[in-house]
């Protein structure tokens, strides 16, 4: 990473053109772009999040809400001022603690707070949030955008969450933690970036923090389920394509037990280079081609040859011997008559067209693919958008040699929570009545294949996929492997959540979550609910749908 940021010090010393801060992934905003996009011609790009706050407003243009033009205050000039504000200081405009302009600075103060409490049918009872911090935003010359954000939390998840953490070592979505209070999690959430322009249409981004790509409810291309992790964005747009590339240092994996992770010795690290095609065939109709290599060894550093913006990654990964994880893959959206929207995901870990044909079960044909629907309006309802995809993904995808080029950041999967060797089928309702109410309901049935024992039967992306199920003679099965082979495993689950704004970004949510799962060899057989009252204020909603 030193040598990108060499590089990007060299690169600012050029003129540099208007920015700006992106929306946090999970912010309200989002489902009130995608209904939007759906509902104009404009072409805007949904696919590559977080979503640019200055590009949100060129979509939405005067087509706002009074809760949009407070968030987009430094684009509308939103004149609306708190009835109260404190001390004559504080909360002078409703979405802002602390707002300071002049012609130099734009800059936003906000405090982020959560106090979460849910009634759980597990051992332990009861589950809690408790996170505490500050959110600070702003531009400086309208040519440099920077965004920080710190909480500290602490946290008791239901045991379907600790499952996944005693199992891993992280907690789903979090980084560095300890043990709190015996049953539960402390953790600091840090995430940040400078952005600047360096032409009217290339930009960068230096940060830390993560993106999710794809417009379904998952992502089989990159998502945020993993911990933050620093990178360099380049944004490349035009009238006829989008172009972006993350180069980015992963963790490769982490060393702890139940007292958390250990605090001293350092986490090996390793790097992804990333690039993204956006075509817009016509301003309803957007192709992507996508292209990723995760590569790294004990000995670290950086293989200069991705960091090349354009060059195809799979050539290059051959030409080293084939050493690294290349996947490769492309995405649609399709929106039809300004109601309905067509999207999928294709990627392609490793294939070869004869093996796939032949139908033997060869281990390497490893390919995932997603399809899905929204519809805008249903019934003459305005602003409730419903939506369903199917996600499948076949055994070994996304696993390697090591956790150095396993496509997983922090033991976790950097695409869809549940790993490899499943098939899920997700629908959601989101309904937002006004500013104050909304609504959102998910349904979620999967089938995954679970290992046995310790034969690898193809789920768990962090296990080498060189020693997969034996063949009898000392090696592993070439042929004969199936989808969802191994412990065939069902999972369903709902969730339903109603929430309040009392004022600007503070909420008041209501929502229960129904989960039960259960496997063919009656290893499992758990059903858990939980029934879940929070307090956010400028934290955006989450949800641990896995």
């Amino acid at each position: 990473m030193r040598k990108i940021f060499w590089i990007l010090s060299l690169l600012t010393t050029s003129i540099l053109c208007a920015q700006s801060t992106d929306f946090t992934l999970g912010h309200p905003v989002y489902p009130i772009v995608e209904m939007e996009d759906i509902r104009s011609n404009d072409g805007f790009n949904t696919t590559m999040k977080p979503f640019s706050r200055m590009e949100v407003y060129g979509l939405l243009g005067e087509n706002m809400s009074p809760y949009t033009r407070k968030e987009l205050r430094e684009y509308t000039s939103d004149s609306a001022r708190s009835r109260m504000p404190i001390l004559g200081r504080f909360f002078k405009y409703p979405a802002d603690l602390i707002y300071y302009e002049d012609d130099k600075l734009d800059l936003h103060v906000n405090p982020v707070l959560q106090f979460s409490y849910g009634k759980t049918n597990d051992a332990l009872g009861s589950s809690y949030v408790n996170s505490r911090g500050a959110e600070i935003r702003g531009r400086i010359d309208k040519k440099v955008a920077f965004y920080t954000m710190l909480t500290e939390n602490q946290a008791r998840y239901p045991e379907y969450v600790n499952d996944v953490r005693d199992s891993t070592l992280v907690v789903p979505y979090e980084g560095f933690w300890k043990q709190y209070a015996t049953t539960g999690v402390d953790f600091f959430r840090a995430q940040g970036y400078i952005d600047f322009g360096f032409t009217q249409s290339i930009s960068a981004q230096l940060g830390f923090g993560k993106h999710f790509v794809g417009n379904g409810i998952r992502s089989l291309i990159l998502s945020d389920y993993a911990n933050n992790y620093p990178y360099l964005r380049i944004n490349t747009t035009t009238k006829i394509f989008d172009y972006t590339n993350i180069f980015a240092e992963q963790i490769a994996g982490v060393r702890g037990g139940t007292f958390g992770l250990e605090g001293s010795g350092g986490f090996e690290k390793k790097y992804m280079a990333f690039h993204h095609l956006n075509m817009k065939i016509k301003p309803n109709l957007h192709i992507g081609l996508f292209e990723s290599v995760m590569y790294g060894d004990s000995t670290g550093g950086l293989k200069v040859e991705y960091l090349n913006p354009i060059i195809f990654y799979r050539a290059v990964e051959q030409q080293n011997g084939s050493e690294d994880n290349a996947l490769i893959g492309l995405d649609f959206k399709w929106n039809i008559k300004q109601r309905v929207s067509l999207y999928g995901q294709l990627v392609i870990d490793e294939m070869i067209i004869g093996e796939v044909l032949a139908g033997d079960g060869w281990w390497g044909n490893k390919q995932g693919f997603q399809l899905g629907a929204k519809y805008v309006d249903p019934f003459g309802v305005k602003d409730l958008m419903v939506q369903g995809e199917i996600n499948r993904v076949r055994p070994y995808m996304y696993a390697h040699e090591d956790g150095f080029t396993s496509y997983s950041h922090y033991n976790l999967s950097l695409a869809h929570p549940l790993g490899a060797n499943f098939t899920e089928y997700i629908g959601r309702a989101n309904y937002r009545l006004n500013d104050q109410w909304s609504f959102e309901g998910v349904l979620m049935k999967a089938t995954y294949g679970n290992d046995i024992g310790d034969v690898n039967y193809g789920r768990d992306i962090l296990k080498n996929y060189i020693f997969r199920i034996p063949n009898g003679s000392g090696g592993s099965q070439e042929f004969g492997n199936e989808h969802l082979q191994g412990n065939k495993t069902n999972l369903t689950m709902l969730f339903f959540r109603t929430s309040y704004m009392a004022r600007h970004n503070l909420f008041i949510d209501a929502d229960i979550t129904l989960r039960n799962e259960s496997d063919s060899n009656g290893f499992i057989d758990t059903s858990t609910s939980v029934l879940g009252l929070s307090l956010r204020w400028n934290v955006p909603s989450r949800t641990y749908l896995f």
